[in-house]
Parts: C-alpha cells; sequence; structure tokens
C-alpha cells in the first residue's frame, strides 16, 4: 500500500527527531549494542533497513514498514523511544518532552496515536533529571512511612489502654457497671479503626447497643457479656431487630462467654443468618493486636456471606 506524501513527509520529519536517539548500525560482534538496525530486526522488519546513510535510511526504514507492515509501525516507533531514552540518558543528553510531544503531533500526521507516549506520568518524567525524580519519590515515600508509622503507634497506644481497661473489668465484682463500662471499651475500639461507631440508641421501643460502618456498610451491634455462653434466646431478638430495619442491614453480636453449640445450630437451622458472632478470644486478639479489627470483621462477614456460618474464630482466621 503505497503511502501520501503527507506520511512520507511525516516520515522524513521523524527521521530528524530520530537522528540522535540511535547508532544506524554497529559490528554484529559488538555484545548488547543497539542501534536502527537492531531494533528493525528486532520488531520484525528488519529486511527494511537500507543501511548507509543514517537519516535517510530511518525515513526509508518509516516509510517501507507503514508500506509492507504497518502493524509493525505502532511497536517500531516505541521500541525505538525506549532504546533511545537509554542511549540518550548515557551520553547525558536526555530525551525532552518537547521532542516527545513533537514527535507526537508528526505521528499524528501519519494517522496514529499510540497511548503510551501521551501518557502524562511519561511525559512528566522526561522534564527533571533521574536523580531529581528519584529523590522526589524518595521523600514522597518517606513521608508515607512517616505517618503510617505515626497511624501504627497510636494504634499500638490506643490498644494498650483499652487493654488494660478491658481486663481490668473482668475482675469488678460489680458486673452491671463492667458491662457498661465494656460499651464505652467496645466503642474507643472501633474508634480506633475508623468505622464510625455509634453510642446505643433507641429506635421506636428496642434499645440498640451501638452501630459501626465498615466499607459504606452499617451493622447494628450488640453485646452481651454474660456468665455462661447464651442460649438461643437473645440471638433471636437481635435476629428480629435487625431484620425489622431494611433488607440491607446487618448485624455484629458479641458475646463475651460464646454462645452454646445448640443454640448456633438453631439461629441457623431454616433460616437466614443475618448477623454474625464475635465471641472474648476474638476481642482478646484484637485488643492484643494479633489482627486488626477490620481483617476479622471482613473475615467474618465472607464466611457468613459464602457460607452462611454466623461463628467463624479469630482462630481460623489466622492460620488460614
Amino acid at each position: 500500500m503505497a503511502i501520501s506524501l503527507k506520511e512520507s513527509h511525516a516520515c522524513a520529519e521523524i527521521a530528524k527527531l530520530f537522528y540522535s536517539y540511535l547508532p544506524g548500525s554497529g559490528a554484529s560482534a559488538w555484545k548488547g549494542h543497539v542501534s536502527f538496525r537492531t531494533v528493525a530486526e528486532k520488531v520484525g522488519v528488519g529486511e527494511f533497513w537500507q543501511g548507509g546513510s543514517k537519516e535517510p535510511a530511518v525515513a526509508a526504514l518509516l516509510e517501507r514498514t507503514l508500506e509492507q507492515r504497518r502493524d509493525c509501525f505502532e511497536p517500531l516507533i516505541l521500541e525505538i523511544v525506549k532504546a533511545g531514552l537509554k542511549y540518550r540518558s548515557k551520553n547525558k543528553n536526555p530525551i525532552t518532552e518537547q521532542e516527545i510531544q513533537t514527535l507526537n503531533g508528526l505521528i499524528l500526521q501519519v494517522g496514529f496515536k499510540f497511548p503510551t507516549l501521551w501518557d502524562t506520568d511519561f511525559l512528566a518524567s522526561l522534564k527533571t533529571e533521574m536523580s531529581e525524580r528519584a529523590a522526589k519519590l524518595v521523600e514522597q515515600e518517606l513521608v508515607v512511612e512517616k505517618v503510617e508509622t505515626e497511624k501504627l503507634s497510636k494504634l499500638k497506644e490506643g490498644l494498650s489502654k483499652l487493654r488494660e481497661d478491658f481486663y481490668s473489668l473482668q475482675v469488678q465484682k460489680d458486673r452491671q457497671a463492667a458491662g457498661l463500662a465494656f460499651g464505652k471499651v467496645l466503642n474507643q475500639v472501633f474508634s480506633l479503626y475508623n468505622l464510625a461507631p455509634r453510642e446505643p440508641f433507641r429506635v421506636t421501643g428496642e434499645q440498640i447497643d451501638g452501630s459501626f460502618e465498615l466499607d459504606n456498610e452499617v451493622y447494628l451491634l450488640e453485646a452481651k457479656w454474660e456468665a455462661k455462653p447464651l442460649s438461643v434466646g437473645p440471638l433471636m431478638i437481635f435476629r428480629e431487630k435487625v431484620a425489622g430495619k431494611s433488607t440491607i442491614t446487618r448485624g455484629v453480636f458479641i458475646a463475651l462467654n460464646g454462645c452454646t453449640s445448640e443454640a448456633l445450630t438453631a439461629l441457623t437451622t431454616g433460616k437466614q443468618p443475618n448477623f454474625f458472632i464475635i465471641d472474648g478470644y476474638d476481642f482478646a486478639t484484637v485488643l492484643e493486636g494479633m489482627i486488626t479489627l477490620d481483617r476479622l470483621l471482613r473475615a467474618k462477614i465472607r464466611r457468613l456471606a459464602e457460607e452462611g456460618q454466623v461463628f467463624y474464630s479469630a482462630r481460623e482466621v489466622l492460620s488460614s
């Protein structure tokens, strides 16, 4: 397919631009030597390299590729730019953003547009020296690391304080007071993980121990600290609280001393579970920093959604 005069002229202009990108050729014995000839061979158009004076040879290579192997034109251009970036940098004459912008304009005249050469990050990278870009990237990474370190330190400090508060409640004689204090500890743990907890509230005569938000989903919260594992009664009541709100509402029941196996069986037999359970061991693993609260919640949510399992222990999560 013969190319137009406009395309031929564009190829000539591209050849001028490419002149300093690579040497025309080199001895075949030179190990790792890259030239216009080796690039042409690499993309499958080696037979179009005529040799001789470099600029006319590059123009001819581009024209013949357009005429006979148009599908190879993009790979050829990109490979020349890729190799040219290294060659010019090695010779202390890095390719500039303006050169690539000029190249993009010439390529448009041929009827092509190569997204790789229009990428804003790539073009921005040509504005400064590699050492400057590297230094800026390192600086940015150090800032990120500092923020993450500060967040982790704050989290550890917060968990340490809450862990002490929680364990002290276990030996408190006034169990009603201990239960109220536990609600505050619970709220602070959810706050530490930025889960937007809401304190206890009442809705149409019902007492709700609280709620929180995870991954743009709201969960109702119920907490019981009984001397023995819970029977099915409190679980069924909570199930109805959750079901009575909306079809998208889900819940989390915190039973520090767990639930009986009979209760767990009755809860799922012939019924669709709409909440999952956290027991004392689960809560302790969060306070001890063995697992993050959000990871534990997501693991339990997934097991509930996939298998309808209301209790998935942190032991299993940690071992998986």
